[in-house]
């Protein structure tokens, strides 16, 4: 078995399409990226497995709206991403840090960091349609 080490060219690549599929909300590109026993660490806890890392990003996909890429590194077969992702119906972006291994052309292993907070916020159903404030209830009188 060999290193792993890809050129900067196919790493860039496999990045390319990975964010190329949350660009375009087309998750069943995503298997062909992934390394089958891919780690993912994010906010919401650890996943192993491609298709758990991908039934998770089909959800976050349908909340995404716009990315808006400010700066990628790549160091080998490591890439950090900084960008803005704009979720549907908030109007403020939830910056996000990404970062990917890759090893023979696939994604092996995800570290991303982003509000937690605001992104469960974006996808709460009692949120308006216009992106406002859920109507609060008042609470029983103590």
């Amino acid at each position: 078995m060999g290193s792993g080490r890809d050129t900067a060219e196919a790493v860039t690549a496999v990045v390319d399409a990975y964010f190329g599929a949350w660009q375009r909300n087309e998750p069943d590109v995503l298997p062909e990226l992934f390394a089958p026993d891919i780690r993912v660490e994010a906010p919401l806890g650890p996943l192993e497995g491609a298709a758990r890392y991908q039934d998770s990003l089909i959800r976050l996909f349908d909340l995404a709206g716009e990315l808006v890429f400010h700066k990628r590194w790549i160091d080998g077969n490591d890439v950090l991403t900084w960008f803005d992702l704009y979720p549907r119906g908030i109007a403020e972006p939830l910056p996000v840090a990404s970062w990917l291994h890759i090893a023979f052309g696939r994604i092996t292993h995800v570290k991303v960091t982003f509000d937690l907070g605001r992104l469960l916020q974006a996808a709460d159903p009692r949120r308006a349609s216009n992106g406002t404030e859920p109507t609060r209830q008042p609470g029983p009188s103590v």
